[in-house]
């Protein structure tokens, strides 16, 4: 077979929205046998023109560029990753910050596209783009929809469970007014039945405070009577909004959420309110 066979195959792929492929399949489809000598120069050719990036080294998986994606090296991560992740962690989902951006909220640019697993994996670096992996114990149990974009299908987790998430993990996606300002342009589109399946999924006491009293701060009182239903069945002890415990010596205690914080924290989410 010769190089127009091969880029015959990337069309028919591409026709098919398809932009992910095996090596193995590759050799199969141009007559070619997997990993032998014939297959990996004709995908070194490819590489070399700009035509596919290597996406995954082990059984390895390739990626077609479009033309109009050539200054980024690949094409958009959610438009592969479903199909990357589809076999080897089924229960992953796009989490964090990419995830508020899927719901609309873009405040903070993050160049890496944050997506929750199972297990550690190495971060992608694709062309000019980066996927990071989170590892989440309960990844399984968390609400997530399956949205079809404008190229592919990607698991996301919902309003309720990202926000949730973006709690837990404030300290690496820009502390407590990254979050706030985060929550303030979700909970509008946010139910109280997704609050409860969120919190009920995640089932992590001192993350369910910190969402309740955020939620209450910031003008969600009905999400968060949601919250203050499942919590008030469970014991709980008086937690810091922000983690490690800020060391400013004015404290003040919430008591219907037993959530520490300081005035300034406190003036901080008043302000995002308005």
């Amino acid at each position: 077979m010769n190089q127009e066979s091969s880029a015959e195959l990337l069309r028919k792929l591409q026709s098919q929205a398809r932009y992910l492929f095996r090596e193995d399949e590759f050799a199969r489809h141009t007559g070619r046998e997997p990993g032998s000598p014939a297959s990996q120069l004709a995908l070194q050719r490819l590489s070399k023109a700009g035509r596919i990036v290597l996406a995954q080294k082990n059984a390895a998986r390739w990626l077609i560029v479009p033309p109009e994606q050539a200054h980024y090296g690949a094409p958009p991560v959610d438009w592969w990753l479903d199909d990357l992740l589809r076999d080897q962690e089924p229960a992953y989902y796009l989490a964090l910050l990419s995830a508020a951006r899927f719901w609309g909220s873009s405040h903070y640019a993050y160049q890496a596209t944050q997506v929750m697993v199972s297990r550690p994996r190495r971060p992608l670096a694709v062309g000019k783009l980066q996927v990071e992996f989170v590892v989440k114990k309960t990844l399984g149990d968390t609400p997530v929809v399956h949205e079809r974009t404008k190229t592919a299908h990607v698991r996301v987790s919902t309003r309720e469970a990202t926000v949730l998430d973006l709690i837990r993990h404030q300290n690496s996606v820009g502390g407590l007014e990254a979050v706030a300002r985060i929550t303030c342009d979700l909970f509008p589109k946010m139910t109280s039945a997704g609050v409860l399946d969120a919190v009920r999924a995640l089932g992590q006491v001192p993350a369910v405070q910190r969402f309740g009293f955020m939620l209450d701060q910031l003008g969600g009182a009905r999400l968060a009577g949601a919250v203050g239903t499942w919590l008030h069945q469970r014991r709980h002890n008086v937690q810091p909004l922000v983690t490690p415990r800020d060391d400013e010596t004015m404290h003040m205690v919430d008591g219907k959420w037993a959530i520490e914080y300081t005035l300034i924290q406190h003036e901080l989410l008043r302000e995002i309110r308005g």
